[in-house]
């Protein structure tokens, strides 16, 4: 579904280089058609809600007209989680504790809470150590909340790298007071909700000077006749296949239009849903040169949108010659 795996996954193979690394130059707004960003430095993820490196279960992802006006565009990403205790939302690297920049807009039917945590090594954590601040979000039902992890107040406490436990505490502050108090450095911030269990939706997550707007996914409709010319009063089949990006058949309903070469555009029949190949059919009775194609309606996942027109041209039969006038008898002479 592409949110990538707990953060164990990246304590085991060195948390110390993902502390350690700065993020990449920013890209400014980019546009997202699924849960995979294409960046190294800001992802999406889950975590455990209670501790960070606690195994977690992946969502459910889907795109989503909305709900409500979405912050960004005409759609945003909604997560279903697997079970209560896992937080999904933005992962983001930072160079700096005192300045760094990541939020997220989400919004939930039936509200949903979540967690945030920061990691950081600073010239005040000893070798082998870094600093952990934890802070419990909430977002309200009905609405899109906008949740700015680095205006949060974090429980502090060193962690040990080798144990991932806590070896001390240093108690509460937001990300840039605890930085004045022990000093500034690099690190990485998870912001996510889904810890009570219930589904939510996200979208305009900004950090590292990036946006991220969620939006619908391309696909292209084609349609296609059984044969190009017909007699009057034979039936045609006319197949429509959606595909997306990548080729592949996603089986879309249809809805047939057509229309006398030059015409208006009408609404044939009724949503012709796709069968098992994915391929939406349907017969046609014509009885004049018809335009056919097929009009994909707005989905939860997609723009509306039509196929290029195929053309079924009907041969009509021969008119019967005329019989010919009889000549007009010529009175007989008295």
């Amino acid at each position: 579904m592409g949110l990538r795996t707990t953060m164990t996954a990246v304590a085991a193979t060195g948390l110390l280089a993902a502390l350690g690394t700065a993020p990449a130059q920013a890209d400014g707004a980019r546009t997202l058609t699924g849960p995979s960003t294409g960046d190294a430095d800001v992802f999406l993820t889950y975590v455990g809600c209670d501790n960070l490196f606690a195994p977690a279960s992946a969502p459910q992802s889907r795109l989503n007209l909305g709900p409500h006006d979405a912050p960004l565009g005409r759609r945003s990403l909604g997560l279903v989680p697997a079970a209560p205790g896992t937080a999904s939302g933005p992962f983001a690297r930072f160079d700096s504790l005192a300045g760094f920049d990541s939020s997220v807009s989400v919004t939930s039917s039936a509200g949903s809470q979540g967690v945030s945590y920061v990691m950081s090594i600073t010239p005040s954590s000893p070798p082998g150590t870094a600093w952990r601040g934890r802070a419990a979000v909430h977002a309200p039902a009905g609405a899109w909340t906008d949740v700015s992890a680095a205006a949060l107040t974090y429980d502090w406490a060193l962690v040990d790298l080798a144990t991932l436990s806590p070896v001390d505490q240093a108690g509460t502050a937001t990300p840039s007071a605890f930085a004045a108090a022990h000093g500034d450095g690099a690190g990485f911030v998870v912001t996510g909700f889904g810890c009570d269990g219930q589904s939510f939706n996200l979208d305009a997550v900004r950090a590292s000077g990036s946006t991220f707007d969620f939006e619908g996914i391309a696909l292209s409709t084609a349609a296609a006749v059984d044969r190009a010319r017909a007699d009057a009063g034979e039936q045609v089949a006319i197949t429509g296949r959606v595909t997306d990006a990548g080729g592949r058949v996603t089986g879309d309903p249809l809805v047939l239009e057509s229309r006398a070469p030059g015409g208006a555009w009408t609404r044939v029949g009724q949503v012709v849903v796709a069968g098992p190949d994915g391929v939406a059919r349907v017969d046609v009775r014509v009885t004049e040169t018809t335009e056919f194609r097929w009009h994909r309606p707005e989905s939860q996942y997609a723009d509306e949108g039509w196929s290029d027109p195929v053309t079924v041209t009907v041969d009509q039969p021969a008119e019967a010659p005329a019989p010919a006038e009889k000549p007009a008898e010529k009175p007989a002479d008295k």
